[in-house]
């Protein structure tokens, strides 16, 4: 029989006096009084008893008063957490479901996905799903002002970004995918009512965010999503709820998930439309957009597995499948006694010790799956001979990730269903006490307040998925007021490079900014995000190369000097971008081109506002603001020496 009343701590007061005693010769050798009158051997007593009623007081802290210390830094504990990804259509096979299968499929949560090669552990869908054969007709952007971009041939090439919601990503843009169906009874099936409660998922391979952090795929918020659908057919307009949306918004590669239960028609042709309400805080950019990818997490639920009760006190064993899988707040295990009555539900305690006779409890270690019954004293004993059913869900944890581009089978179609273009990752092993404990202490000493100038500019580039390429907090003129408010500069990245024809520092996107940093910012202060005042202009030059050149091939040349010495934000080739308050002279870019390999002399050269304004000798740029340069518009002409003209 187990001790009712354990040893909880080694070190009482008098081991801990005695302690700090024989130390006292070798640390303080002039401390020859050790009497209790001695002030030192008071203070010694007195931090004996406090170390004493701590060691007491942290030996008996409960489970759930661990995990709500531990909240209070953002840990959650948690079992182990299986693998997850994608399985999209193999488009180079001619055999795949999705070229060959002419009849709507239901895979339930249970069905078995796994590698064709073996070796793997097993998955199997994150829900119900609705797999409809068929193909994208169309796709393509519809703009605010009723501009239509097709997006339907790069689409279905891959591997090009495009931007499905246009180049600022305005909250009255509409993606709008054509779908037809290849069953002859439409989008649900036959069979309607198997159809009931499933999921029809779309696919998103988004592009790599270019600067700035990527997506932390623990802090995906699947629950929620800034878009909206819209079903459209020959009969109407249907609403559909987002059930699930681990994109952020097509913003990160993953799936969302369309509740289909309001729609009481099955057309075998319809226009799926999504927008953003509030707009996007950037533009999304993607690769790939494509109907019925398969989202799979790695584990099985294991059901009421069975154990005979031998009636004897301390009654424990293991499960038989190791690797408990459960989220923070959930129970790991449902434990079911069957006794004259029925079914009874036993309760989890983290301590046998606390509980009374007649108490239906058990204790579980959830890091290697022992369950222990009470002794008759602490917690009631089963009945003999009585079933106790078991029902859990299990997770091979960081062990099953699988590569990327393996083949895949599913269960309910025959032969190989598809590959995963991505990694299949995130498993996660059961949270221990010391793991967590070391976590917690990281965080303390990482996630602090914003309080320097390098704190907030660092902060705001490592967002995830904002593609904050630039950062700086303004110092402000001596005589101005102290308000509280602290200004914010930042800038997005230039994707390939380029300078976009729009701003693309939109409202949203400074907006998103300021949410994401705001509760970090000391009490008192206000952070306001703003994007750099700038000042657009163009350059108009006729320059004369040498005669053994191609014009073509110095005026590329001229147009990469520009955009290296014009560059605002870090670039793959590493130019240093223009410091803010800097103007350009015409002087300046007179040297650029002359240096420039190929260029002979500058016949013309002017600069021009976006008005079409001459300006004289510089570009004015405002304290906290930057030169910026419509290269799109541009007049650089290159010819080569006139005849008869010396070289």
């Amino acid at each position: 029989m187990r001790t009712l009343a354990p040893d909880l701590f080694q070190r009482r007061f008098s081991d801990l006096v005695e302690i700090g005693r024989a130390r006292l010769p070798s640390a303080a050798p002039e401390w020859t009084d050790h009497n209790a009158h001695d002030p030192g051997i008071t203070l010694m007593e007195l931090l004996a008893w406090v170390a004493e009623a701590q060691l007491y007081s942290l030996s008996r802290v409960r489970r759930d008063e661990r995990a709500a210390y531990s909240a209070l830094l953002g840990i959650s504990p948690h079992g182990t957490q299986g693998a997850s990804g994608l399985i999209w259509s193999d488009r180079l096979d001619p055999n795949s479901p999705a070229t060959t299968f002419t009849t709507t499929r239901v895979l339930p949560e249970d069905t078995v996905v796994e590698a064709t090669d073996g070796g793997s552990p097993t998955f199997r869908p994150v829900h119900k799903l609705l797999w409809v054969p068929g193909h994208i007709k169309k796709l393509e952007t519809r703009s605010a002002k009723n501009r239509v971009t097709d997006h339907t041939t790069t689409n279905a090439r891959g591997g090009l970004p495009f931007l499905p919601f246009g180049e600022q990503g305005g909250r009255r843009n509409v993606l709008a995918l054509t779908f037809e169906c290849r069953d002859e009874a439409g989008l649900l099936g036959a069979d309607r009512k198997s159809a009931s409660g499933a999921y029809w998922s779309i696919g998103v391979i988004a592009a790599p965010p270019s600067g700035g952090a990527a997506t932390d795929a623990t802090a995906v918020r699947s629950d929620h999503s800034p878009l909206t659908a819209t079903l459209v057919t020959d009969s109407g307009r249907i609403k559909l709820k987002i059930a699930s949306d681990t994109t952020s918004g097509f913003l990160a590669t993953g799936a969302l998930l369309l509740d289909l239960d309001n729609v009481a028609i099955s057309p075998r042709e319809f226009t799926l439309e999504l927008r953003s309400a509030g707009g996007f805080s950037r533009p999304p950019r993607v690769l790939r957009i494509e109907p019925n990818v398969i989202p799979i997490k790695q584990g099985q639920t294991i059901i009421r597995e069975t154990q005979i009760a031998n009636g004897l006190p301390d009654w424990n064993f293991l499960l038989d499948v190791p690797g408990l899988r459960f989220a923070s707040g959930e129970m790991p295990v449902t434990l079911e006694v069957a006794e004259a009555g029925g079914l009874n539900t036993w309760e989890d305690r983290e301590r046998l010790s606390e509980s009374g006779p007649d108490d239906n409890v058990y204790e579980l270690d959830p890091v290697t799956g022992q369950i222990t019954f009470g002794n008759g004293v602490n917690g009631r004993i089963p009945p003999a001979e009585s079933q106790v059913l078991f029902t859990y869900s299990v997770s091979d944890g960081e062990e099953g990730g699988v590569a990327r581009n393996r083949k895949w089978k599913v269960g309910g179609f025959a032969g190989t269903f598809g590959v995963n273009p991505d990694p299949i990752a995130g498993g996660v092993d059961t949270s221990a006490l010391l793991e967590d404990r070391r976590e917690a202490r990281r965080r303390a000493r990482e996630d602090h307040a914003l309080v320097s100038v390098p704190d907030i500019a660092e902060a705001a580039k490592a967002l995830p998925l904002l593609e904050v390429a630039r950062a700086w907090v303004p110092q402000p003129p001596n005589q101005a007021p102290r308000t509280g408010v602290v200004p914010l500069v930042a800038l997005r990245s230039r994707p390939n490079g380029e300078e976009p024809e729009q701003i693309p520092e939109t409202a949203q996107w400074l907006n998103a900014i300021r949410r994401s940093l705001s509760p970090r910012m000391p009490l008192g202060l206000r952070l306001m995000v703003t994007a750099p005042r700038y000042v657009e202009f163009l350059i108009n030059a006729v320059l004369e190369a040498d005669a053994s050149l191609r014009p073509a091939g110095v005026k590329e040349a001229i147009e990469k000097e520009l955009k290296k010495r014009l560059a605002l934000v870090e670039t793959t080739t590493g130019a240093k971008p223009r410091e803010p308050g800097v103007p350009v002279t015409l002087r300046d870019v007179g040297a650029w081109l002359r240096a420039t390999d190929g260029v002979k002399r500058v016949v013309e050269l002017e600069l021009r506002g976006t008005d079409g304004q001459k300006i004289d000798n510089a570009v004015v740029v405002p304290r906290n603001g930057l030169p910026r340069c419509l290269f799109s518009r541009n007049s650089i002409e290159v010819k080569r020496p006139e005849p008869g003209r010396s070289r």
